[in-house]
């Protein structure tokens, strides 16, 4: 009877310990970005429309629409937006040309302007403001390229790795980015000055697919099923079954999470214990971009038309 009386304390807490999404918000179609900026949400999505939402009421506020494009086949179709940001009133926007290379755009003050396009050879795979007036472009070659958007003239190039760029992630004063590639290895430069300052290498042995900075925290979520924890304290690297496509860092960066199997669910960790926590599910696809909102609260997407929130304990 005893040994059944712990069976049953032990189902009690491990259905205890999956939380389902709070709330779900639907977008007009696939996201393939999401930031959280000024108290809003921006998700991009294939159908070239950036949906903006409230953070306290949820509910969407507005869209930022792009003028369809045109193949080298004739085809005419609405672009697929692959990422976004905002920052003091301005979103930038990196979407399909119809050609081999990427457009972006800057909507601003009520109105949209295309700040570059296909001639200019770019094939940006992320944006980032550093302030203002300075967007960040990480490349597919593994480059960062810095854009002064008043002069529309590029302040540098540097080229991070040797690899295809995985992703990249500013801290949060914007001051420095992690950029992670195919070879495992993140990189650290200034983002003012497109200094190298370090490489973080031998926990992520395959490629990188997503990076989350806080403090002085960044981890790294790969091809080689690690989560890679990288701290001054001391790195390390937990093991998963499955590719680990997106992670999270809340802003305290004492908490983690990370995808987790090939059934939607994400593990919640203690970034200095290691010690797993909660275990979150309730999406239709794999997750590929989670924010924490706070330390309770955190959104994820993946490609479909839906933003889950969560609450955790």
């Amino acid at each position: 009877m005893k040994v059944l009386s712990l069976f049953f304390l032990f189902m009690v807490q491990a259905v205890a310990a999956v939380i389902t999404p709070a709330a779900i918000l639907k977008t007009d179609g696939l996201i393939s970005d999401m930031v959280v900026r000024e108290g809003k949400i921006y998700a991009s999505t294939d159908v070239g429309v950036v949906n903006v939402f409230d953070l306290s009421s949820r509910r969407k506020l507005s869209s930022i629409s792009l003028p369809s494009v045109q193949s080298s086949s004739g085809k005419i179709f609405l672009p697929k937006i692959y990422s976004v940001d905002h920052f003091a009133g301005s979103t930038v926007m990196v979407s399909e040309s119809g050609e081999s290379f990427r457009n972006v755009y800057l909507w601003r003050d009520n109105r949209l302007v295309k700040v570059i396009g296909n001639a200019s050879g770019l094939l940006i795979k992320k944006v980032r403001f550093v302030d203002a007036n300075h967007l960040l472009f990480g490349l597919s070659g593994d480059a960062v390229v810095l854009m002064d958007v008043k002069m529309r003239k590029r302040l540098y190039e540097v080229q991070a790795g040797g690899g295809v760029f995985g992703d990249m992630a500013l801290s949060p004063n914007r001051s420095l980015v992690a950029v992670g590639d195919e070879s495992g290895e993140i990189v650290q430069i200034e983002t003012r000055s497109g200094k190298v300052l370090k490489t973080l290498s031998g926990i992520n042995l395959d490629a990188i697919n997503r990076l989350a900075y806080q403090k002085n925290t960044i981890i790294s979520g790969g091809h080689d099923r690690r989560v890679g924890v990288y701290k001054p304290q001391g790195s390390y690297f937990i093991e998963t079954n499955f590719f680990v496509y997106a992670v999270g860092l809340s802003p305290s960066s004492s908490i983690g999470v990370y995808t987790d199997g090939d059934e939607n669910e994400l593990q919640l960790f203690e970034v200095e214990s290691q010690n797993k926590i909660g275990r979150l599910k309730g999406g239709e696809s794999l997750y590929d971009t989670l924010i924490f909102l706070d330390e309770h609260t955190l959104i994820g997407s993946g490609e479909e038309n839906k933003i889950y929130y969560w609450r955790i304990p």
